[in-house]
């Protein structure tokens, strides 16, 4: 391996893959000091690369298929699959006008707030924000227009956010997620609390924007066992907790997750899923999104069970990919 080998400096795809090749008798050659980068390479010679997350593994076409929300939206809803209500929006549309498009604020009063407006294309929930008037609305649309092609609003699923790890057909892991929050003690200002949470990065102007909602600003003080909600997602990356519940897995989750990995045309992927609070008509369940490339090196740190769930699952990923 190339590149620093101090191992609290690569990131955890490298420190698990050093540890996985020289068990196979294969080598790993890293593109940078951190090892976001390389190929794996068999005695033969065969390379497989890989970048952060993306493994030689999904058909390229339908791991972008999968970034693209809107695109994979459609096709899941195609194959039976319950998706939120949602709709496209074109940045041009929202950066050349003095208000949403008509299509949108119709789509708004058909399906009612709060709605979730996110970029189209992206991970780990950057940029989504929650909205819950016209004018945050319009807000959030402008915001994200001006350094994103296109958008999507969603409806607002009310449940509990589940994520489940696929790989060839059999389920790998879920865990149960939840979004990053503080709890005040009467005397701590929210900006302070903010500070002082490990996760959440207190730069991101979606706080502000999320404490708006709640009628509270970053100066507020809660009282002692007030919780509060500083962003609207779970992702890890963003400062949520998840909780593995791989064993508690409902039957009927269980397959939905498995069916949107294949109606994708994916191998390995991350299904995110709500278990609505409120039984739905159609489904105990609706998909929000499929990451063809599932990031996990937060939960990797969460704790030792976490820990060692993560090496069990990259250990059956790289299995599948450095086939020879």
């Amino acid at each position: 391996m190339t590149g620093d080998t101090t191992p609290g400096s690569r990131s955890v795809v490298c420190q698990l893959l050093e540890s996985y090749c020289a068990g196979k008798g294969l080598s790993l050659t890293t593109g940078d000091p951190h090892g976001h980068a390389g190929y794996v390479e068999n005695r033969s010679g065969r390379r497989w690369f890989f970048k952060g997350t993306r493994f030689d593994l999904n058909p390229y076409g339908a791991a972008e298929i999968a970034n693209d929300k809107a695109y994979a939206c459609r096709f899941l809803k195609e194959a039976g699959i319950a998706v939120p209500a949602s709709h496209f929006v074109q940045g041009d549309e929202v950066r050349t006008g003095k208000r949403p498009p008509e299509d949108v604020l119709d789509f708004a009063e058909d399906t009612g707030f709060p709605l979730y407006v996110k970029p189209n294309e992206g991970q780990e929930g950057r940029g989504v924000m929650r909205v819950d008037t016209y004018h945050t609305l319009q807000s959030a649309l402008t915001i994200l227009a001006k350094s994103h092609p296109a958008m999507l609003v969603q409806e607002e699923i009310r449940g509990t956010d589940l994520r489940v790890l696929v790989l060839d057909g059999e389920v790998l892991c879920a865990f149960e997620r939840h979004a990053p929050q503080v709890t005040g003690d009467g005397t701590s200002s929210l900006a302070e609390l903010v500070d002082a949470h490990p996760g959440i990065d207190p730069s991101d102007g979606r706080i502000d924007f999320e404490l708006s909602q709640q009628a509270l600003m970053l100066e507020s003080v809660p009282e002692a066992g007030q919780t509060v909600a500083l962003l609207p997602v779970s992702n890890l990356s963003s400062g949520g907790t998840a909780k593995i519940i791989t064993a508690a897995l409902t039957p009927d989750i269980h397959a939905m997750a498995r069916q949107a990995v294949r109606a994708l045309g994916l191998r390995y992927a991350g299904v995110d899923l709500i278990a609505p609070f409120e039984q739905r008509p159609d489904t105990a369940a609706v998909v929000l999104e499929v990451n063809a490339a599932p990031g996990l090196s937060n939960l990797y740190r969460q704790g030792w069970e976490e820990t060692a769930a993560v090496k069990q699952i990259y250990e059956k990923v790289f299995d599948a990919t450095f086939r020879a």
